[in-house]
């Protein structure tokens, strides 16, 4: 049993986007509400795409930059709070969170995808 959820684990690491599908569909049949299913699906799959650019940064650059992507995710959070107070005037930390939480979701998406390409591209011109 242990082996299947270190499979699926591995799997959704390598592929965040199948694990945001995976996760929507089955969101989508538990709640049965799209909207809901969406940001779930966005919520958990946010952790597969910062596990996975972190391991594409290791497979392209072989070096590993866990700390500074953990110093990054600090230091947006704390900007969103000073700027949710700045414009609110009070402090909400859920509201905070989930806005910082779904910033971050697009913006490992789009990291992912990013060096996806780079190291497709790395890759190829190296081997001609």
């Amino acid at each position: 049993m242990s082996n299947v959820i270190a499979h699926i684990t591995a799997a959704f690491v390598t592929m965040p986007l199948l694990s945001f599908f995976v996760i929507y569909m089955v969101a989508r049949k538990w709640t049965r509400k799209k909207k809901k299913s969406f940001y779930v699906a966005i919520n958990i799959s946010t952790l597969f795409f910062i596990v996975a650019v972190h391991f594409l940064i290791v497979a392209i650059w072989g070096k590993s930059y866990l700390w500074m992507m953990l110093i990054l995710l600090l230091l947006l959070n704390i900007l969103f709070a000073i700027g949710y107070w700045r414009k609110k005037g009070d402090l909400h930390i859920p509201s905070v969170l989930r806005l910082f939480w779904r910033f971050s979701f697009l913006l490992f998406f789009f990291l992912y995808f990013g060096l996806l390409g780079y190291g497709i591209f790395v890759r190829v011109s190296s081997n001609m």
